[in-house]
């Protein structure tokens, strides 16, 4: 699909990001999961070029050693590059292994040729692309925090391996000032950047928010996924059914809004109980089972990412899940009954579900804990949540 031509393709947020890169700007764009964070890299990679890029998108949420974070790094690099400068890169890379070892080799002469030192050889590809007279390059790697996560879920071991990964970031930065960066996460990287000492190096990076699609938008792309054949039921969206998805999604992510739109079955209609009808067996269809798929992500992300908090994080959901309304902090602290559980460290915790998509708070004002209820941020996950609680 044509994208440029579509209001709801991120066209202005790749032009956002693309015009700080041509400021020598880097870039952290963090926000909740199902957003669209990874849409916006396809679309700059397919783009790039256009605004005088190569973008290189490298995934590293599965990586747990900074080994495989620049093999991976190296393999998206490579597949830009000319099939003869592959072949150079190669030979030249196992030449300096052998020549100038970026560490004592044990072993026969041939070691340096059999075991790949896929640090140097990123280092060397940076290096290139930093000299390109006829391109610009950027990276964009998709899912940092996870991949620090994991490091630091190793211990004081790991916490090392995640320091000196970004201070070595933060070098190679420095070294190659042509290259742009964008990192993205579904986690927030401060608390980690904190534990490990190494928020300057994000404080050199600029922040981009993304916002979810305007209403106009959300409409386009739920009639646009009935007309391309996306749908299995429907060919024809109306408006009025459009806008009634996107009440019951409550949140205007594409994510949830093709997922809602998937189940919508009948005839088009305009009339407004009719359309009522037809969202509401929509909306049970979706809560059905078989489709832990559209939300079971949320449970594993607390099950992997909050350690001893995951108890703490599944009572607070459970019992919002129960009122549309929300609670306070006050009512959380009263309903929770947990003895130990002092208000700071629960407002600290809800700040924490609010920065990773779960809840936003009606009425948030600076002190957090002194706003208004905290709610679901997307209406049919709070409804998935109340059918199936989550425990440990």
């Amino acid at each position: 699909m044509d994208y440029t031509r579509k209001i709801y393709g991120r066209n202005e947020e790749v032009k956002a990001i693309f015009k700080l890169f041509s400021a020598d700007k880097d870039v952290s764009k963090h926000g909740p999961r199902r957003l669209g964070k990874t849409f916006v890299l396809d679309r700059m990679v397919e783009l790039g070029e256009a605004y005088g890029f190569i973008c290189v998108k490298v995934e590293i949420a599965g990586c747990n050693e900074p080994r495989m974070v620049f093999q991976r790094l190296c393999e998206e690099i490579s597949k830009k590059r000319k099939p003869q400068q592959r072949a150079v890169d190669f030979v030249v890379q196992r030449m300096q292994q052998l020549i100038n070892p970026r560490r004592e080799q044990n072993g026969s002469w041939y070691t340096p040729f059999l075991n790949h030192d896929w640090e140097t050889h990123f280092e060397r590809l940076l290096a290139a692309m930093n000299d390109d007279k006829f391109q610009r390059w950027a990276i964009l790697i998709d899912e940092l925090p996870i991949f620090l996560k994991a490091l630091h879920d190793k211990g004081e071991t790991g916490l090392q391996q995640a320091r000196d990964f970004m201070n070595l970031f933060s070098s190679l930065r420095s070294k190659c000032p042509r290259v742009r960066w964008l990192v993205t996460g579904s986690i927030g990287i401060e608390p980690l950047a904190r534990a490990g000492n190494y928020l300057g190096v994000m404080a050199k990076f600029t922040n981009y928010t993304l916002a979810p699609l305007s209403e106009e938008q959300a409409i386009a792309f739920i009639q646009d996924q009935a007309r391309t054949g996306a749908l299995p039921h429907r060919q024809e969206i109306s408006t009025e059914e459009a806008k009634a998805i996107i009440h019951a999604v409550g949140w205007r992510a594409a994510y949830y809004l093709e997922n809602f739109a998937s189940q919508l079955a009948g005839t088009p209609s305009t009339e407004p109980s009719q359309v009522q009808h037809l969202i509401q067996q929509a909306q049970a269809q979706l809560l059905l089972d078989h489709n832990l798929s559209a939300f079971g992500t949320w449970e594993e992300h607390i099950r992997k990412h909050h350690g001893d908090k995951r108890k703490l994080s599944f009572d607070i959901l459970n019992l919002l899940a129960r009122d549309e309304m929300g609670l306070n902090i006050d009512g959380l602290l009263g309903q929770l009954g947990q003895i130990n559980l002092e208000r700071n460290a629960l407002a600290q915790h809800l700040q924490r579900l609010i920065n990773e998509g779960f809840l936003y708070q009606m009425d948030a004002v600076e002190d957090i804990a002194e706003g208004g209820p905290y709610r679901f941020r997307i209406a049919i996950l709070r409804l998935w949540w109340k059918k199936y609680p989550c425990t440990l």
